[in-house]
């Protein structure tokens, strides 16, 4: 059997303690670890105990990383999974801890997708293509997607081509009709927009009749 010799709260986190056994480091623990153990001075540990300890604190310690990371950032399922993956983490400890994190509504990839379907609509002016593919990526669900996606009419989209197209025009230096076309059209496409809205929006906005797709 071992014994606890000492118990000391960690200078830079008073949540965090050090355990001594038979009066050299042993290992450290978060509070809840601590209280949950009942860990005390003069307590003895056999290697079974020890060993039940160190899991138990490294699944606390997986949960308050994704804590932290979610604190900081708004993360999809897939995106959590994989900082904790390049981490080190216990793939079992990481499917808890992203099971109590998704019970609890602080990983919700529904609500992630909302956020970012209006951050990217308002704030980076992207058009649904590019929304889409950025969700794929982030590993979002694709009926998830589909979805969510719905709430960006046709007529919302086309509008928002308009505005962004009407002030490119005025920095596109560009006599040739044709020319000015391709850079307008080119800068749309890029923004994520369909071919589709792209070519309404460029006929509204050179006054021409015919399709340029």
């Amino acid at each position: 059997m071992k014994k606890i010799t000492k118990i000391e709260y960690q200078k830079k986190n008073k949540e965090r303690f050090n355990i001594y056994i038979d009066d050299e480091y042993g290992f450290a623990v978060d509070i809840s670890i601590l209280i949950k153990y009942s860990l005390k001075k003069g307590m003895e540990l056999d290697d079974a105990l020890i060993d039940e300890i160190l899991l138990s604190e490294e699944e606390i310690s997986v949960y308050n990383y994704g804590i932290s990371v979610l604190s900081r950032y708004f993360k999809s399922e897939y995106e959590l999974r994989l900082k904790m993956k390049n981490k080190g983490f216990n793939p079992q400890l990481i499917d808890n801890a992203i099971s109590i994190l998704k019970e609890h509504k602080y990983l919700d990839d529904e609500r992630y997708c909302e956020m970012f379907i209006n951050d990217k609509i308002n704030i980076s002016k992207h058009g649904v293509r590019k929304i889409k593919e950025a969700l794929y990526y982030k590993g979002i669900d694709k009926e998830i997607i589909e979805e969510k996606i719905k709430c960006i009419s046709a007529e919302s989209e086309e509008e928002r081509a308009l505005l962004l197209g009407e002030k490119k025009l005025l920095n596109i230096k560009e006599n040739d009709n044709r020319k000015k076309m391709s850079k307008l059209s080119n800068y749309l496409l890029g923004k994520g927009f369909e071919y589709e809205t792209v070519n309404r929006a460029l006929r509204k906005l050179l006054n021409a009749d015919n399709d340029f797709y």
